[in-house]
């Protein structure tokens, strides 16, 4: 029972605060929130060895830098208000603001410490810094409302770095982080168009990171050599990891399509043409590095195998929701 509580403990936390973030009704309470998720996460880190301990030192430190800003900000907020005042203070927080978020988030031009981390993560800790930890910081820039040079310039810095950042890496979490950093900008993109966009994005994108990990972790997959020179026939769940990086990438007609395709649909109407041409081209360079993963998986097998000898349950359920991209295909077709 004690174990039980150690190890659900930290992520009720996690989870309070983000709740707290997003029912918040002032930058302070917001604030709070972030914090309580910050230190009830760095527990999930830590394991017994030494580069997840730097991991969560480097994640401390990087959240901790973040929040200090967020709270002058949020002072500053408070006492330009209660003084009605329009001064350089003001100037300052409002430009303090999206920085902190962009550093929580990770996102370019503040991305640096994000492949670092991820480096160190076990695959669990991998799913909640990819999906449930981007959720307060992007709730918060949707709710600040940002339409500024600065945050264009972040999504268009995200796109490329995400884009050519994950090209020569070998390991798949660093490869799953610039993917990351990669839709981000799409993400970040969604919160100055529509929630109902961002939201359909983040869904789908958490689907699909979700199965692409729970795939990897069951076959015990690390480093993209081990793609190479693996033994294993080619299953079902191959299969399935294919088509899942393939709609992670964007790639029409699959379910990661869809949320990108209403974001470029925004774009062009509002004849921001040529940022619609820049995530374009970013996403297909994504594409080669997920292709490079499919090949190597794919075609490198010894044999075909569907035969369902050996599956545990667990596996039984991960080869299930690996075909998650086909069920949007008549979906899209009717689209």
């Amino acid at each position: 029972m004690h174990l039980i509580l150690n190890k659900f403990t930290p992520l009720f936390f996690v989870f309070s605060g983000t709740m707290i973030t997003l029912t918040s009704s002032s930058w302070l309470m917001a604030w709070a929130g972030l914090e309580v998720n910050m230190l009830a996460f760095i527990p999930i880190i830590l394991t017994h060895n030494q580069l997840s301990n730097e991991s969560a030192l480097k994640y401390f430190f990087i959240q901790a830098s973040g929040s200090i800003m967020l709270f002058l900000s949020a002072i500053l907020l408070m006492n330009n208000h209660i003084m009605n005042s329009m001064d350089i203070t003001n100037l300052l927080s409002s430009s303090m603001i999206p920085l902190a978020l962009v550093l929580k988030l990770g996102a370019a031009p503040l991305h640096f410490w994000f492949p670092q981390v991820m480096e160190g993560l076990n695959w669990f800790a991998s799913i909640m810094m990819l999906t449930w930890q981007k959720i307060a910081p992007l709730f918060l820039l949707t709710t600040y409302n940002l339409s500024s040079p600065f945050m264009y310039l972040v999504i268009m810095l995200s796109s490329i770095v995400g884009a050519v950042g994950g090209l020569n890496q070998l390991l798949l979490r660093k490869i799953l982080a610039y993917s990351s950093i990669n839709h981000l900008a799409w993400m970040i993109m969604s919160t100055l168009i529509s929630i109902n966009i961002l939201f359909i994005y983040f869904i789908i994108y958490s689907l699909i990171t979700l199965t692409i990990i729970l795939i990897l972790m069951s076959n015990n997959f690390i480093h993209l050599t081990q793609l190479m020179t693996n033994h294993y026939s080619l299953s079902l769940i191959s299969v399935g990891l294919f088509l899942n990086l393939l709609s992670l990438g964007g790639m029409p007609p699959f379910m990661g399509f869809l949320p990108k395709w209403l974001v470029l649909t925004s774009l062009t109407s509002n004849a921001l043409f040529l940022l619609s041409i820049l995530l374009v081209l970013c996403s297909v360079l994504t594409l080669y590095f997920y292709m490079r993963i499919s090949f190597n998986l794919l075609m490198m097998a010894p044999k075909l195998s569907w035969s369902n000898k050996s599956l545990t349950p667990l596996k039984s359920y991960i080869k299930l929701l690996s075909m998650s991209p086909i069920i949007t295909l008549p979906l899209m077709i009717m689209m």
